[in-house]
């Protein structure tokens, strides 16, 4: 987060782009970033129980589908000024996301919620690998350190109980939804400054919404309504995790920029877990040695990646 003393340290990319934050300002976004979180790590769960009963591609339409008609419904106004610019920012944006949300709820059929979401958190550290490319940022040996450590943990997190490496086909989905998080969050950053951060958030999620929809047929999943319980769970997922999450996050990376975004967001997979833990799900000890080293990897490859600016 920005503050006046010290100098901010924040990607000096996008610095000139970043909005002006207060300090007061500062502890809001931290706080709804924090509860952002917390609703997402109980997701994993929700997800996993709903599609049980319903098809992946099926359940991410109806979902991003009542995302985005609360967000219209309520900023239906701002909409009237969405250009060119938002709507291309927001078609790219939500290229990233749909992938990141089809690849996740379809690892959710093949690996537990607590190793899916610190597979997940992975996306940390790529979003250091990712900005050197896309935000033309350089990273430091503490960012470099991070990925390797958090790289080792991934590994850990792939033995079973009898030590044998079943980094299975769950596994492999999750890594690219981490991979398709991280290009998400970066290119956010570099659009949303730039643009009406709820007219951005529409866009992307209508979009994931509609190419949702157009995979349906596509998966082979058959075009009827699911139970009742599926209906809850879009509704929880639909206006909370979608349609207030993403308004939050493209809300406050006006100002706050993706490294200093993705150290709150850190603490997903540790919500996962403990959501994880309550209803009985059970690591190897050696799996929560690797979710430690993935948070410990996200920690400090987020903890000054970038030189200071002058103070002059």
């Amino acid at each position: 987060m920005t503050t006046s003393t010290p100098p901010p340290v924040i990607e000096d990319s996008v610095a000139s782009t970043l909005l002006p934050l207060t300090p007061r300002r500062k502890y809001l976004y931290i706080t709804l970033m924090v509860l952002a979180t917390i609703v997402w790590g109980s997701t994993f769960l929700v997800v996993q129980e709903t599609i049980k009963l319903t098809g992946v591609f099926t359940f991410l339409t109806l979902r991003f589908s009542l995302g985005a008609l609360t967000l219209i419904l309520i900023f239906h106004k701002r909409l009237r000024h969405l250009n060119r610019y938002e709507l291309g920012a927001g078609s790219c944006i939500g290229l990233f996301l749909f992938a990141g949300f089809a690849l996740q709820t379809w690892g959710l059929r093949y690996t537990t919620s607590s190793e899916a979401a610190f597979i997940t958190g992975l996306y940390v550290p790529f979003v250091t690998i990712l900005s050197l490319f896309i935000l033309k940022q350089k990273p430091t040996r503490m960012a470099l350190t991070g990925v390797v450590i958090s790289f080792v943990g991934l590994t850990l997190i792939s033995f079973n109980k009898d030590l044998v490496l079943t980094f299975g086909l769950g596994e492999l989905l999750v890594l690219g939804c981490a991979v398709a998080n991280a290009l998400h969050i970066v290119t956010i950053s570099k659009f949303a400054p730039k643009a009406d951060p709820m007219n951005l958030a529409i866009v992307q999620i209508l979009l994931t919404a509609l190419l949702s929809a157009v995979a349906i047929p596509l998966a082979g999943e058959p075009l009827v309504l699911p139970p009742a319980p599926v209906w809850l769970s879009v509704l929880f997922m639909g206006m909370i995790a979608t349609a207030f999450c993403f308004a939050v996050m493209n809300w406050v990376q006006q100002s706050v920029s993706s490294t200093q975004a993705t150290l709150v967001y850190a603490l997903e997979p540790v919500w996962a877990g403990v959501f994880g833990y309550a209803v009985g799900e059970m690591l190897t000890p050696l799996g929560w040695f690797g979710c430690v080293c993935i948070l410990l990897g996200m920690v400090i490859g987020e903890l000054r990646l970038w030189p200071r600016r002058s103070r002059s």
